[in-house]
């Protein structure tokens, strides 16, 4: 299954990155780009320009992803979905990589050494743009999430795609500390994957979901939208909450 996905990853972030270097220009043969069938939904285009915010940090900078705890939401009732972006990058960043200076970061690795090794005065953010958007067969069980991120030093004449696909329940920016920085840092653009094994969640007791970029909304109101849903009947869920009160199903133990 895992082979699967990361070929509908790969095959739908080429598509989206050859979309940006023109397709079928003077300078290759291949035709014009269509997107996958299996994409669904609105693809969610954002670009960064890495002074601000950026692809590899969130906008934190190597400086942010080192120190301290990763940042909290101005409302925690109500995060933005810059803000749980950049929290799921720090949180990612930090599960997969030694930000401890003793370990190496910021000499031997990190955003602010570049592709070469050289250590930088960089805080090594990273301009670009960045797509995402479901796989799916138009049911919404399925709702695999695959991003592609294109720095702005994607060369079209010479391009490169890296994937950068999560591992275990990790969510798309899995591996972005690690593949994902690789990638990045040459020029690559990068392909995510989640491979359908996301951290989505549906809490029974308020019936409500998480959507591709996070955002909790009702079960009702975010429909096939939903990164994962239960699928339970009205009856069978009123069941379940006055038998087991407050519990949480998580997308990946299903």
């Amino acid at each position: 299954m895992s082979a699967l996905f990361l070929r509908a990853a790969l095959g739908a972030s080429l598509a989206l990155a050859l979309a940006g270097c023109g397709g079928g220009g003077s300078n290759n043969d291949l035709p014009v780009n269509a997107a996958p069938s299996y994409l669904k939904g609105s693809i969610i285009s954002t670009n960064y320009d890495g002074t601000s915010n950026d692809l590899l940090t969130g906008g934190l900078g190597k400086t942010g992803l080192g120190t301290g705890a990763c940042p909290a939401p101005a409302s925690p009732a109500s995060p933005t979905t810059a803000e749980l972006r950049t929290i799921a990058i720090c949180n990612n960043y930090r599960a997969l990589v030694d930000v401890a200076a003793n370990g190496g970061y910021g000499t031997l690795y990190g955003p602010n050494v570049d592709a070469s090794g050289n250590v930088t005065a960089s805080e090594g953010r990273i301009a670009g743009e960045e797509d995402i958007v479901y796989a799916d067969d138009g049911s919404g069980r399925q709702n695999v999430t695959l991003m592609v991120q294109i720095p702005s030093t994607f060369d079209p004449n010479n391009p490169c795609i890296v994937t950068a696909t999560s591992s275990g329940s990790r969510g798309v920016y899995g591996a972005i500390g690690t593949a994902g920085e690789w990638g990045l840092k040459r020029g690559c653009a990068v392909a995510y994957t989640d491979k359908g094994t996301g951290n989505g969640y549906h809490d029974l007791a308020a019936d409500a979901v998480d959507t591709i970029q996070g955002t909790r909304i009702s079960a009702a109101g975010a429909g096939t939208s939903a990164e994962f849903n239960a699928n339970l009947s009205a009856a069978d869920l009123a069941a379940y909450n006055s038998a087991f009160p407050n519990r949480w199903a998580f997308k990946n133990a299903h």
